[in-house]
């Protein structure tokens, strides 16, 4: 598992500083939707990146190399961090909705 996660990191990790240069590119076009999407995407990247690590600890406690650290989290910005990746996904809903109620 340790080798498969190494692996899926490393092109996550590849993927996000291709789309950081990409954001750069877009921010001198001054097109912010653009922007937003890159952003969003490079944020899901990273995030990836975050979750193999955890399985990697998690790999790690369970075999017994490890012991259990507790933190504080912050609700409200894990709530933002979750409904982040839908917001342009939800708008787009919104323009192209004919029901009229937008």
């Amino acid at each position: 598992m340790r080798h498969v996660a190494h692996e899926m990191r490393t092109l996550l990790n590849n993927s996000s500083l291709g789309l950081k240069l990409l954001e750069e590119e877009v921010l001198r076009r001054k097109n912010s939707r653009q922007l937003q999407m890159v952003e969003d995407i490079r944020r899901s990247c990273d995030s990836a990146v975050l979750t193999l690590n955890d399985l990697l600890v998690l790999d790690k406690l369970q075999a017994g190399i490890l012991a259990m650290e507790f933190e504080n989290i912050f609700p409200l910005k894990f709530v933002e961090d979750v409904v982040r990746p839908f917001r342009i996904q939800a708008s787009n809903v919104l323009l192209f909705d004919n029901s009229g109620y937008t």
